[in-house]
């Protein structure tokens, strides 16, 4: 696996834009948040310090409330790039640095728990702090956003309020969203099919949903009681609760390390986790689902989100086991861990979040299967190798043909081959 790891780490010093990494060499030329997460995992790897510089460029997109938002812009590639700052105008208002470019919404906190196993990459234990000690305000107020900025009353679990946010862009399981008929007030070209092929891509009813929902969170001035009051999209996100509580356990683990006091305790992740079990199990299912808090029903589209979300690490057992275990049967003989299963209703092998197989899925799910499946979770990951030896750095790949798919030198394709060559040493 040599030549693998030499092609991976060529990846990511070419995509290297200096205090951040480009996802790719074209199609996405900014910094997306939970991107530069897994991304910062794969620098560890190769040059600490290059993993800890790219955690500290997204925190310095930061909102004064604490949210990182899923895009820090650079301006000198506003040009070939869309959506682009302009549809976020209100965005450019909250930030904590002057001058910062940002979008209006977030990304499951992937970057917190990179922080955390970044810092604990560095055998000096003294400047492991003191890194620590830099970022730590930044990543405690990223986790409490969610907790005192996106809650409504009654749970603990944050809403999420578009598509983007989960980083599952056009996933079967927001289909409901199509229904809504959305159109931005305002006509756009996409760009995004420039270097991918459009059959690899959301279709144009999805993306008129997306620009529309901007808007929605624009006209609402990011306040979240007045975004669900507009809004047919507010979801508590399977994925995004389940890192957040992972996330939260991260950041008490930094400020432990600190010698301060724990930022979240654990009665309220204990309250937390309850919620969560209550929320996503569907037990007729055997399957952690999202749910539609706006028709207050579980969203009954089998994904692998549920699976990647036993990264959480706090889910009950047994019904973990029987998610990962339901989740295999559906999937059949596709590849692993194919988004949406064959046979599914919205399954498309080859289009984007609907089917194809992603690296930071398999690496997600094999940190949940760790716990309870350990010969499992080390199955995955040499299978997950295995693909990316066969069929490159892809962005994502078709489930049933192996074949790369979207962009190709992907940097969290390269980022994970490094971690999980790691991994399996």
């Amino acid at each position: 696996m040599s030549d693998l790891a030499a092609a991976a780490a060529a990846v990511l010093r070419a995509n290297d834009a200096g205090a951040w990494t480009k996802p790719s060499p074209a199609q996405y030329p900014h910094q997306w948040n939970w991107d530069s997460g897994f991304i910062s995992l794969g620098w560890a790897q190769l040059d600490w310090a290059r993993a800890a510089i790219e955690i500290q460029s997204m925190l310095r997109a930061r909102w004064r409330d604490g949210m990182v938002p899923h895009v820090h812009y650079d301006p000198e590639r506003l040009k070939g790039y869309f959506p682009g700052p302009d549809w976020w105008p209100l965005a450019q208002r909250q930030v904590l640095h002057p001058g910062q470019l940002t979008s209006g919404i977030t990304n499951p906190p992937v970057l917190v728990v990179a922080a955390l196993e970044v810092g604990l990459a560095q055998p000096d234990a003294g400047r492991r702090r003191r890194w620590w000690s830099t970022v730590y305000p930044d990543l405690r107020d990223f986790v409490a956003f969610f907790r005192d900025r996106r809650t409504l009353a009654g749970s603990p679990l944050p809403v999420m309020v578009h598509p983007w946010e989960s980083g599952w862009d056009n996933s079967p399981r927001w289909d409901f969203l199509k229904a809504a008929g959305l159109k931005p007030s305002r006509p756009y070209e996409r760009l995004d099919t420039v270097h991918v092929g459009a059959g690899q891509r959301p279709t144009g009813k999805d993306y008129d949903s997306f620009l529309a929902l901007a808007e929605l969170l624009e006209a609402s001035r990011y306040e979240i009681a007045e975004y669900r009051r507009r809004s047919p999209f507010c979801v508590h996100d399977v994925l995004l609760d389940a890192i957040w509580h992972r996330a939260a356990g991260a950041v008490n683990r930094i400020a432990a390390e600190l010698g301060e006091r724990q930022p979240f305790a654990k009665a309220e992740l204990d309250e937390y986790a309850a919620a969560f079990e209550e929320v996503h199990w569907d037990e007729a299912a055997g399957l952690y689902l999202d749910h539609d808090l706006v028709a207050g029903t579980r969203i009954e589209v089998p994904t692998a989100a549920g699976v990647a979300a036993l990264a959480g690490a706090f889910q009950d057992p047994g019904r973990a086991a029987r998610s990962r275990t339901t989740y295999a049967r559906l999937s059949g003989a596709a590849l692993e861990l194919a988004t949406t299963p064959p046979g599914q209703p919205g399954f498309e092998a080859r289009r984007y979040w609907r089917g194809p197989v992603w690296i930071n899925v398999n690496w997600l799910a094999a940190r949940g299967l760790d716990r309870f499946a350990p010969a499992e979770a080390a199955e995955l990951r040499r299978a997950t190798l295995d693909l990316v030896a066969r069929s490159g750095l892809a962005e994502y790949f078709d489930p049933l043909t192996g074949e790369g798919l979207g962009s190709d030198a992907f940097s969290w394709t390269a980022a994970l081959t490094l971690e999980l060559l790691s991994a399996s040493k």
